[in-house]
């Protein structure tokens, strides 16, 4: 094999096709090789629609003497502009608006300091290709093997793959923002519910709290007094069973001046003094 004839050949091929795209570092065999800066096609998608980008890949190739028996050594680099039109529109509305506004891109923040989403924050431009050219690398290597592009003139395929996978990438990951950013919002919204629906209350939780709250507020002991005084410091029918008073009725009523009067009038005045302390 001719492989000065087939590199030289191949380059005027590739000339032919990029004709804007293509440079020459060096022309002649051996230690030919070059560059492509091949613009990726990535506003097909409808959630790419706010891009304010254009992606590319700066695709250097470097053709060992044995090429095509050889592999060519690849470097990828990937290049991101400006959209020309937006550019220039924001440079116009800067001029016009001054430092009146910080534009639609300035983040907005609810009343606890959380960052508030909405679809119109600009997905797209977060997705950078610096972190995919490790396995971009990976899979043009395992193309040349599987596809067995040894021994053939390789260059071209393999830069229309390295477009596909990128556009396919990219894509891929915006959708996957997308989800990640839906799954956001939705959660911040239950969030902001849950304020308003409180603590569900049950049975359980209801009888704790009151329990908790007469004890607070000696509750029990007021109720206590309030019946002793309400029956004018006399036991009631419970009361005398509960505290096992022994003899008849009139037994109780010859004494109760004397002992039953007087012990709970000193219960009324023991539980006033302990209210009075609170």
């Amino acid at each position: 094999m001719d492989y000065q004839e087939e590199q030289v050949q191949e380059l005027e091929v590739l000339e032919s096709i990029y004709p804007d795209e293509l440079t020459i570092n060096k022309g002649t065999y051996p230690g030919i090789n070059f560059e492509v800066l091949l613009k990726l096609e990535l506003d097909s998608d409808v959630l790419a629609a706010s891009l304010t980008k254009q992606h590319s890949m700066l695709i250097s190739f470097y053709l060992p003497e044995k090429y095509p028996d050889e592999a060519p050594t690849i470097k990828i680099q990937p290049q991101e502009v400006l959209l020309k039109d937006l550019h220039n529109d924001s440079d116009e509305d800067a001029d016009e608006e001054g430092d009146e506004t910080y534009g639609e891109d300035a983040p907005e923040f609810d009343d606890h300091g959380n960052r508030i989403l909405n679809k119109l924050e600009n997905l797209p431009d977060k997705i950078s290709f610096q972190q995919y050219i490790p396995d971009l690398q990976v899979k043009l290597e395992e193309q040349i093997e599987d596809d067995m592009l040894i021994g053939m003139q390789m260059c071209f395929a393999l830069i229309s793959s390295i477009k596909e996978h990128c556009e396919t990438w990219f894509s891929e990951q915006l959708h996957e923002l997308d989800r990640q950013h839906e799954l956001e919002i939705q959660k911040r919204e239950k969030e902001e519910q849950a304020k308003f629906n409180g603590t569900k209350v049950t049975k359980d939780s209801f009888i704790e709290w009151r329990l908790k709250f007469r004890k607070e507020l000696q509750l029990d002991t007021r109720d206590e007094m309030r019946r002793l005084q309400a029956h004018h410091g006399r036991l009631t029918g419970k009361q005398m069973f509960e505290q096992g008073v022994d003899g008849t009725i009139d037994d109780l009523d010859e004494n109760f001046e004397d002992e039953s009067s007087i012990s709970i009038n000193d219960q009324v005045a023991k539980v006033t003094d302990d209210l009075k302390e609170l």
